[in-house]
């Protein structure tokens, strides 16, 4: 059974809450202030309140941040269930690689494809980047 994840519809949108968030200056231009929730209830209030439109699992009952520094290297493992459920999707006949909708914007409207034999080559790849990634 899959690992239901938490989805974003609005990616804009949680991008610049991350950067409020991360900064203290509020990205969303909005009378709203954004302090660092404390529980997962203040989480999905300020995701609701940013109009970032996601959907968080029921299976979430902690949230954690982590403040990188620039002169530290921070490598975020991902649970090793996590990994296992997306291999055994990936193995799947006729399964896909799960890119963000915005991609398709990147892409010039056209949703990309990623070939059946570069599927655990890019998910491995976007595992490492997303592990070591200050994503600033």
């Amino acid at each position: 059974m899959r690992i239901e994840r938490l989805q974003v519809s609005n990616h804009e949108r949680w991008g610049k809450l991350v950067k409020t968030w991360a900064t203290g200056t509020n990205y969303l231009e909005d009378d709203n202030t954004y302090p660092l929730p404390e529980t997962v209830e203040e989480f999905k209030e300020q995701l609701a309140k940013a109009q970032v439109f996601a959907t968080v699992p029921d299976r979430f009952k902690h949230i954690k941040f982590v403040a990188q520094e620039q002169d530290t290297i921070t490598v975020k493992l991902p649970p090793k269930v996590m990994i296992e459920d997306s291999e055994a999707l990936l193995n799947q006949p006729g399964s896909t690689y799960p890119l963000p909708p915005f991609y398709k914007r990147l892409f010039n409207g056209i949703d990309p494809v990623i070939p059946e034999e570069d599927k655990f080559k890019v998910h491995a790849e976007r595992i490492g980047d997303y592990t070591l990634s200050l994503c600033a």
